[in-house]
């Protein structure tokens, strides 16, 4: 019998309080600032409510925001509701959730320049999420997919979302050490 699996977390309240969470935004919004974001943008796969990231963003860097759907791979073509093209893209903690992540960049190139990317990276193959993630990269997998999308990386950052107050595990105690981190991706088209 397969296992059913789950496009997303539910982005909740206590989602986005997660102290692991917490920390990620506030070292995400750290890393944006140098930036001088500005202009209409759009969060790719938040609910569009109050707890999603674009909202956090948006309050964060004082700039405006529009939604797309949660479910991004159900919509196919969902660029094409898109009338305006947007400043900049924010696709944080998604690609990792899509059944098809390189057709889901491509279509970002009908509507901005810039996208602001996050994912888990280089996870051991036993720690990865196989009940909500249908595709974890190494390095070169993410620099490949994305020279495959028509973009490039002009600027990254790899971060650590997990304090000493968090081990509570042998994942936690991992992740502290480094062996789990996310990457922050600044890309422009080719």
């Amino acid at each position: 019998m397969v296992k059913e699996m789950k496009p997303r977390h539910e982005i909740t309240p206590e989602y986005n309080f997660n102290p692991r969470h917490q920390k990620r935004w506030e070292q995400t919004i750290e890393w944006l600032k140098q930036f001088d974001i500005k202009g209409q943008c759009l969060d790719c796969g938040g609910n569009g409510g109050v707890s999603t990231s674009g909202i956090i963003l948006s309050q964060a860097l004082r700039i405006g925001m529009s939604f797309t759907s949660h479910n991004l791979d159900e919509r196919a073509g969902w660029h094409k509701d898109k009338k305006m093209l947007f400043d900049c893209v924010f696709v944080f903690e998604v690609i990792e959730h899509l059944l098809n992540p390189l057709v889901f960049l491509k279509d970002l190139l009908f509507i901005t320049d810039i996208v602001y990317l996050s994912t888990p990276i280089n996870r051991p193959k036993f720690m990865r999420n196989k009940e909500y993630h249908f595709h974890e990269f190494n390095y070169n997998e993410l620099v490949y997919l994305i020279d495959k999308s028509g973009f490039k990386i002009v600027d990254e950052k790899r971060i650590n979302c997990t304090t000493w107050k968090m081990i509570t595990g042998f994942r936690p105690l991992l992740r502290f050490f480094g062996i789990d981190k996310n990457i922050l991706l600044r890309l422009k088209r080719k």
